[in-house]
C-alpha cells in the first residue's frame, strides 16, 4: 500500500514567521495611518498589505505543490505547480535517515526527514513538514529492510 505524504500547513508558519508577523502588522496598522492623516502613508500600507499577501499566497503554494509517495520498492517526489517533475529513489539504495527539527518546527510539530542514498542523480531526499507525530522514519526503514530481503541485496560494512 503507497502512502502519499504532503507538507504540513504548518510548516509554512515555521517557515515564513517573519513574512506572517509583517502582514499581519501592516493590516493592523492601516486603519491606524488615517490618524495622521496622510493619505500616502496609507496607500503604501494597503499596497504593502497586498504585496505580502501576494508573496505569502505564492510560498504557500509552491510550498505544498509537493508529495512524496512511499511504495514497497521506492520512494517518489513529485514536485511542480505549472510543469511537473518527478523524482524517484529506490529502496534498496537506502543507506541512512536522519530527523531534525529547528525550533519554529518545533512550536508547530512539524518536522524535515532526510533519506539518504546511494543514488547518483538524488543522494539525499529531503521531506520537509511532515507531522512531529508520524514515525516517517521507521516506516521507510521497515520497507527498505523488506526491499532488501526481496532483492537479496546483503551490505558490507568495513570496521
Amino acid at each position: 500500500m503507497d502512502v502519499y505524504i504532503k507538507p504540513d500547513y504548518r510548516q509554512f508558519f515555521a517557515e515564513q514567521t517573519g513574512l506572517t508577523l509583517m502582514f499581519i502588522m501592516s493590516i493592523i496598522a492601516t486603519p491606524f495611518s488615517s490618524i495622521l492623516g496622510n493619505g500616502y502613508i496609507q496607500i503604501c500600507l494597503s499596497a504593502l498589505s497586498l504585496l505580502l499577501a501576494i508573496v505569502g499566497i505564492v510560498r504557500y503554494i509552491t510550498l505544498t505543490a509537493i508529495v512524496w509517495i512511499i511504495s514497497d520498492n521506492k520512494l517518489c517526489r513529485i514536485r511542480g505547480v505549472f510543469s511537473r517533475h518527478t523524482d524517484y529513489l529506490e529502496l534498496y539504495r537506502v543507506v541512512d535517515y536522519s530527523e531534525s527539527q529547528s525550533f519554529l518546527q518545533k512550536l508547530w510539530k512539524v518536522k524535515t526527514v532526510s533519506v539518504i542514498s546511494t543514488d547518483k542523480t538524488d543522494s539525499t531526499m529531503v521531506m520537509y513538514g511532515v507531522n512531529a507525530r508520524h514515525d516517517i522514519v521507521q516506516l521507510i526503514r521497515n520497507r527498505v529492510e523488506n526491499c532488501k530481503k526481496e532483492k537479496r541485496i546483503y551490505e558490507i560494512t568495513n570496521q
